[in-house]
């Protein structure tokens, strides 16, 4: 063959190979074997599969949907409903639904592949661990884009599935293995969602008849809330032990939990045991031979809670812009943005005077680690920053 053609490699009439990864030499082998064993050919998934993908290296999600629909389809023909052959051309499809906005249809997706794995897989499967995650991934993706469900619902899915790979992974692995920090961590996560979940509003018991799904579920998620602090503070031990079993005591990891458990405290208004926390966490990092670069790395600046991986950093700004603000504030020693006020306003909407007074209070209530000298909380300098609102 020259070198415009794919290279293809015939090892059974059945069994050819492809070599060249792109969507010309996809093509090219999909109709071939089209041609020879029919539209229904046993490996056509496997070079739709392909070819999705090569069409999502170049952007071009759209092809990529259609592409993978065909695939799961004769995986589907090919295999059965229950295929596990078509968990990859789901996967493929979602993150092209992702990646062209179509959330809605990303999370059926989501929930049909769900279905699929929990149908393939046995419970205790390392597998099953792994879809329990990434479903929990996207159920925390969706919860932010506000897609589909109450929002509730998905804090609840959350939960629920980070608690299951929890015991999946112990069952298979042991109660310190390594493997547990992912659902641990987020677990911790959900813990601060369901926390800061519509600020003051309760959720107690609701009446209602036990066919009704969403009282049920309500009142589920009422339960996990009223017990939320206790089981933040269960997650961080948790965390702690598996650290100390697997690095020591002495370790940064397993002093860092002190500072997790000070940040849960502060974030649920306790005071008290905050302090307490914090000075553990100063004096275990202290220990350490690098005491002075730990300390530094946790307390010579006010962070923003909660500090946890995926978590801003500080505001993000909205996507229509009416203007920006630059604002002072300084950090009290409990954590609390202090004397908050507005030093500059440059507003790009002059119709819109509402916006700078939300970004106060959104300021206003924000909290933060607060700094430390020689193991004492103290209050920062003031501080000045510019917000688009």
């Amino acid at each position: 063959m020259g070198d415009a053609s794919p290279e293809l490699i015939f090892q059974q009439q059945d069994e050819p190979v492809l070599v060249a990864p792109d969507t010309t030499s996809y093509q090219f082998y999909i109709t071939d074997l089209e041609s020879r064993l029919g539209p229904y050919a046993r490996g056509l998934s496997e070079q739709l599969l392909g070819l999705g993908t090569a069409y999502q290296g170049q952007g071009l999600h759209e092809q990529a949907i259609r592409v993978f629909k065909r695939g799961m389809h004769l995986a589907r023909v090919n295999n059965g409903l229950q295929s596990a052959e078509q968990i990859p051309l789901l996967q493929g499809m979602i993150r092209s639904l992702v990646a062209s906005g179509d959330f809605e249809k990303a999370d059926e997706k989501q929930r049909y592949l769900y279905r699929v794995q929990s149908k393939i897989y046995e419970p205790g499967a390392p597998q099953m661990a792994t879809a329990m995650l990434q479903r929990a991934a996207w159920e925390r993706q969706a919860y932010y884009l506000a897609v589909g469900d109450v929002a509730f619902t998905r804090l609840l899915t959350m939960w629920q599935l980070y608690g299951a790979a929890l015991t999946n992974i112990a069952s298979t692995n042991g109660n310190y293995s390594t493997a547990l920090l992912q659902p641990l961590q987020g677990l911790l996560q959900t813990q601060y969602m369901i926390a800061s979940f519509g600020g003051k509003t309760q959720f107690g018991f609701v009446a209602g008849s036990a066919a009704n799904n969403h009282y049920v579920e309500k009142n589920r998620f009422g339960a996990i809330r009223s017990s939320n602090y206790r089981q933040g503070q269960a997650v961080i031990a948790a965390l702690r032990e598996v650290y100390e079993y697997n690095d020591g005591e002495m370790s940064p990891q397993a002093a860092q939990t002190w500072v997790q458990l000070g940040d849960w405290h502060l974030w649920n208004d306790k005071q008290d045991s905050a302090k307490l926390a914090y000075q553990q966490a100063w004096e275990k990092l202290g220990e350490l031979e690098d005491s002075e670069v730990q300390q530094t790395a946790y307390f010579t600046q006010p962070v923003l809670l909660p500090d946890i991986e995926g978590s801003a950093r500080d505001l993000l700004p909205p996507e229509n812009i009416s203007g920006y603000a630059e604002v002072s504030y300084y950090i009290n020693r409990r954590g609390r943005v202090k004397d908050l006020e507005i030093t500059q306003l440059e507003p790009v909407d002059e119709t819109d005077n509402r916006q700078p007074v939300r970004l106060l209070r959104r300021i206003k209530y924000m909290r933060y680690r607060p700094i430390f000298v020689d193991g004492e909380a103290v209050a920062t300098e003031t501080i000045t920053k510019r917000y688009a609102y």
